[in-house]
């Protein structure tokens, strides 16, 4: 749990690491929302010219890579299950693109934002964060089972849930972020 009473002095790079972080944050929420649209365009339930799901494939990798790369964990073995799940998706995500199996490394991206989502509602009380890990594990099966109504269900109440998340964490003081930098383990 954060203690919001410790007050640590941040150097240029700690703020960059939080600001990149938070960005990343809001970046997701963003991409979850393109991705629900993107969904929304194959079931023809709306028409949106052009490559959608490309951009929103970047989005997603894009902000995946600026919050694990940036992550501020006390616990070594969680830190490292967060951002190596954000790595190896990553990776999948390249080599799978164009792929029917897309969503195994979707899934891995949606590891790490649930691990981000647990740690935040641990830290901070922000609403429906800890429905995030079931909304994300859920979506990413039924894009596997191709049942797109409930992946898109999924998909956009999780981009609510980080949206609001993202306005919380830019309401708060950058130190809130880091906590104690002595707690690290390394």
């Amino acid at each position: 749990m954060a203690n919001t009473e410790h007050v640590e002095t941040l150097d240029s790079l700690d703020k960059v690491s939080v600001i990149t972080y938070r960005l990343g944050i809001t970046l997701f929420s963003f991409s979850l929302f393109l991705c629900s649209l993107t969904i929304a365009n194959d079931m023809s339930l709306i028409l949106i010219d052009g490559s959608l799901k490309e951009f929103a494939f970047i989005t997603l990798a894009i902000s995946s890579a600026m919050s694990a790369a940036n992550l501020h964990v006390y616990d070594k073995k969680i830190r490292i299950v967060i951002t190596w799940s954000a790595w190896i998706g990553l990776v999948l995500l390249s080599l799978l693109i164009g792929s029917h199996l897309v969503w195994i490394a979707i899934g891995f991206l949606f590891v790490t934002f649930s691990g981000i989502a647990l740690k935040e509602s641990f830290c901070f009380k922000v609403l429906g964060l800890k429905f995030i890990p079931f909304l994300l594990c859920a979506a990413t099966f039924m894009l596997a089972m191709e049942k797109w109504v409930i992946s898109l269900i999924c998909l956009t109440i999780a981009g609510v849930i980080f949206l609001f998340l993202a306005i919380q964490k830019w309401k708060m003081p950058l130190h809130f972020d880091i906590g104690n930098k002595s707690n690290y383990q390394h």
